[in-house]
C-alpha cells in the first residue's frame, strides 16, 4: 500500500507525491489531495478485482 502526501512548494503550487516514487507537481492543494487519494486507493482497486 502506498502513502501519498502533498507538499506546498515555495512558489505556490502543491506537489502530491509519494514514498513509492510517485510525484505530481503544478497543482492546487484540492487538485493534489485529490491525486494523493487517488494514487493511495489505486493499488487497493487493483488488489480487490485481481
Amino acid at each position: 500500500m502506498c502513502y501519498a502526501d502533498t507538499i506546498t512548494e515555495t512558489d505556490g503550487t502543491v506537489t502530491a507525491f509519494c514514498y513509492c516514487g510517485w510525484v505530481e507537481k503544478g497543482h492546487t492543494q484540492k487538485s493534489a489531495d485529490e491525486a494523493a487519494y487517488a494514487h493511495q486507493n489505486a493499488q487497493d482497486a487493483d488488489i480487490a478485482t485481481a
